[in-house]
């Protein structure tokens, strides 16, 4: 990250002084563009670097606590076999539909038939990298469960039970919400738009002009770009409220 910051300001530094010396800028301009543009650059290079990696982050953990709840139910279903843990990951890994949970799923596997480790030592890899903090304690139940010789079905179960569960009340809850969020998208982005519309036209048949500009432009403004720019952050808004299970 400080290495790219430092060759961007270093490339965008010779960039402006070669384009200042075709132009001919005097010496004060030159010196401000310089650094300003320069400087820039070098902000924007590291912003980047540094919210990348958090960026995905977060991407990865959604991911996994949205397909949490049924992958603990596929677990839960393999486990009822009788099969080992070492076995359930490598079926899990298998499955790409659960996403990043299948990733890391196969992350076990690989610590196990790659790296030599025993099943509690590569859950504890997994355990202290993964960035779902339901998928940790999950991890860690099972943990548990293994050292102690525990019904590792059983437990598997009641946590499926449990996530499904939330899962629902979640979903209901968040339905509700969206009816709240109905009644506001009709009222202020349908009905609204279109009474304002209404005087607008009313307003031009009239005649006159309104907090300086004509009419017809304020009809064109807020049919061209008011109301979709509305649109498209209520949808930004509804879908940065969903939630993660």
């Amino acid at each position: 990250m400080l290495l790219f910051t430092v060759l961007v300001f270093i490339i965008t530094a010779v960039i402006v002084s070669i384009l200042s010396l075709v132009f001919g800028l005097n010496l004060m301009l030159f010196l401000i563009r310089l650094l300003s543009i320069s400087l820039l650059a070098a902000f924007f290079s590291f912003f980047i670097f540094y919210i990348y990696p958090i960026s995905k982050t977060n991407r990865r953990r959604s991911n996994i606590e949205a397909n949490l709840p049924f992958a603990m139910t596929h677990m839960a279903a393999i486990a009822s076999s009788g099969v080992p843990p070492y076995s359930m990951f490598k079926i899990l890994a298998k499955f790409r539909e659960y996403g990043e949970i299948s990733k890391e799923a196969e992350k076990v596997v690989r610590n196990i038939d790659l790296f030599g480790l025993d099943e509690i030592r590569a859950l504890k890899e997994v355990i202290s990298r993964t960035p779902s903090r339901s998928f940790k304690e999950f991890l860690q139940g099972i943990l548990s469960t293994v050292k102690t010789g525990g019904s590792l079905e059983l437990f598997l179960k009641q946590q499926s039970e449990k996530a499904l569960f939330e899962y629902r009340v979640n979903r209901e809850r968040y339905t509700h919400t969206l009816e709240t969020y109905a009644d506001f998208y009709t009222a202020l982005l349908i009905a609204a738009p279109l009474i304002l519309i209404t005087i607008l036209l009313i307003i031009n048949v009239v005649g006159g002009q309104l907090f300086g500009f004509p009419v017809t432009d304020l009809i064109t403004i807020g049919i061209f770009v008011v109301i979709p720019v509305l649109n498209i952050l209520f949808l930004l808004f509804i879908h940065s409220t969903q939630p993660k299970m």
